[in-house]
């Protein structure tokens, strides 16, 4: 049997090995789908009229708030003096009073024109180490404020706004230094009217790490403009109440966020560690709830790496910056090491010797937090010291779009499928249903193994099957061994009895693994030259093609290891052991 990424099921589409395409739902009009065409209201948004009413009232002092301090990249600083701008994998033209104004050219892909308007690239031109860097930067924040004074679908959406407002702030003094005597007027009235406009889209629905970033956008203007009157001191003090109460909520207990990727677990504490940081620099104590998010968060953040510094491949994640993932905790003044397990997501940790695995054992995330969300429930990485061994096929922004979208099922996981159906149902407008929400997990230790017992019913509703997964890492980390149990509800008859069955064992890009054994074995080796070897009973054991997307910019070929079988109505299990070879 062949499983490669080339396979085609009912619905026509290509597909990641071998997963059939979701479940069928009812889809919504396509304007809700983000980066459609302007909302109901657009044409009113993008009026001379609409525009006038941002400028009034515009104020006329300006506090500049705690300057940038993460790090830029000097390689896009240094393109971007020669007049080309590189995001997402994607390279295009920029120059200032320019016949071909970049910010919402046609034809260039959404990815990058969305990061081009956020201006977070301010930080890569100012550590770029070229003199005429600030002036440069300078010249394209006054281009944009001449060309995009109206609204319009993307540069003025709302996260594409939150993260230039944040931006232009924290980089203010240094393109002042460059920039001509009349830079600062402009720049603070185009700043007025982008805020003025944010404050009012805040107004609606509110949902997971966008709202954060724009509350953090909308509190980083409000302390600029502080001085210029009583006005801003109130929308402050409302913001600082808002953000404090989504915080509360938004971060779970265990300290995750509740979309339940480390992506954005890293991304949510950073942006809130600028608004500690922002208000420190206005002598402004931060709220109690802020300061408890960041301490519960940080030590959640070390949870979800793997090794080699970098983060687990779960909901939409991919490994990330290693020296931002250290910066961001350095910051946080958490000194609090990973938990070994978090209740409230679900998330479990194992840990021996080198060894460390990593599972997903709870519900996938909640209406209105699921966007990304993947259909891995169940699923597990492991990394050997500093080196990935089981992985998940992870995703990354810039990946093409139906590739992110392939790597929401659950056959891109190291988990088990049936009938090559998703455990939880991703509809065609993105979200999730018919979620696997009963998920159940046991965990013990004995002896120094640790025992992970894990139960999800994502099945049942179609074939009446629990699928039961028990994990027993050995003491010293060198054996690795599993169950995974396909069998009825409460001890029931499977309703729907001869489904085929996969358990997937992703591997990463860097790992030779062959067949051994007669077929009975596979053994992989990584690039330090240590050695592990996977045995299975009770189904087929083979190699297939797989697809990486854990590294930024990169589509990479892999393999995974495949248990096929049948499910009979009585029930069946499949034993396997992951074993570290020794010499």
């Amino acid at each position: 049997m062949t499983l490669v990424a080339s396979d085609v099921r009912r619905s026509g589409e290509p597909l990641v090995a071998g997963a059939r395409p979701p479940r069928s739902a009812p889809s919504r009009p396509a304007a809700a789908r983000r980066g459609a065409s302007r909302p109901a209201g657009g044409w009113l948004l993008g009026s001379g009229l609409y525009s006038m009413t941002l400028g009034y009232g515009s104020p006329r002092s300006f506090f500049a708030v705690a300057p940038d301090s993460w790090p830029g990249d000097t390689a896009i600083g240094q393109r971007l003096i020669l007049g080309e701008y590189l995001a997402r994998g994607i390279a295009g033209a920029v120059m200032p009073e320019s016949d071909d104004p970049p910010w919402r050219r046609e034809g260039a892909p959404v990815l990058w024109l969305e990061a081009l308007n956020g201006f977070s690239w301010l930080r890569d031109l100012r550590d770029c180490g070229d003199p005429s860097a600030a002036l440069l930067a300078a010249r394209l924040v006054d281009d944009w404020s001449n060309r995009e004074w109206r609204w319009s679908p993307l540069a003025w959406r709302r996260d594409v706004l939150a993260e230039r407002i944040v931006s232009w702030i924290r980089h203010y003094d240094w393109l002042a230094t460059a920039a001509d005597p009349g830079f600062g007027s402009r720049f603070v009235f185009a700043l007025a009217r982008q805020r003025a406009h944010l404050r009012r889209t805040l107004r609606g629905g509110l949902v997971g790490h966008e709202a954060v970033a724009a509350f953090k956008a909308l509190i980083f203007a409000d302390l600029a403009f502080l001085r210029d009157g009583k006005r801003f001191e109130k929308s402050l003090d409302q913001t600082l109440s808002r953000l404090a109460r989504f915080v509360k909520r938004y971060v779970l207990h265990d300290g995750v966020v509740a979309e339940r990727a480390p992506h954005l677990q890293l991304a949510v504490l950073r942006h809130l560690i600028d608004v500690r940081t922002a208000l420190a620099s206005a002598e402004r104590r931060a709220p109690a709830e802020l300061v408890a998010a960041i301490d519960r968060m940080a030590p959640l953040l070390r949870f979800f790496r793997h090794g080699d510094g970098g983060l687990a491949l779960f909901n939409g994640a991919w490994e990330g910056d290693r020296t931002l993932v250290d910066l961001v905790l350095a910051r946080s003044g958490s000194g609090d090491g990973p938990p070994m397990m978090a209740l409230v997501s679900g998330f479990q940790r194992l840990s021996a010797g080198t060894s460390l695995v990593i599972a997903d054992a709870g519900s996938p995330p909640g209406r209105g937090m699921d966007g990304i969300a993947h259909a891995g429930t169940l699923s597990f990485e492991m990394s050997a010291a500093h080196e990935r061994l089981i992985v998940n096929c992870g995703t990354h922004p810039g990946a093409p779009r139906e590739w992110r979208h392939f790597m929401r099922y659950s056959a891109a996981h190291s988990t088990a499928i049936v009938d090559d159906t998703n455990s939880t149902e991703i509809t065609d407008h993105g979200s999730l249903e018919y979620r696997a929400g009963n998920v159940v997990v046991d965990r013990a230790d004995s002896d120094g193994a640790q025992w992970l017992d894990m139960m999800h019913d994502g099945y049942r509703s179609l074939y009446g099957i629990i699928h039961r997964r028990r994990l027993w890492l050995s003491p010293d980390g060198g054996d690795l061994r599993g169950e995974d149990t396909f069998a009825g509800y409460e001890g029931r008859a499977v309703t729907v009895p001869d489904r085929r069955f996969i358990v997937r064992f992703h591997l990463h890009p860097s790992v030779k693994a062959t067949l051994a054994q007669s077929g009975q074995a596979v053994l992989m080796r990584l690039p330090s030259g240590r050695g592990w070897r996977l045995r299975a009973s009770g189904a087929g054991i083979g190699l297939a093609e797989s697809i990486y997307l854990g590294e930024e910019g990169r589509v990479r070929r892999t393999e995974q290891i495949v248990l096929v079988g049948q499910v009979p109505a009585e029930g069946t299990t499949v034993k396997w052991a992951l074993t570290r070879m020794e010499g």
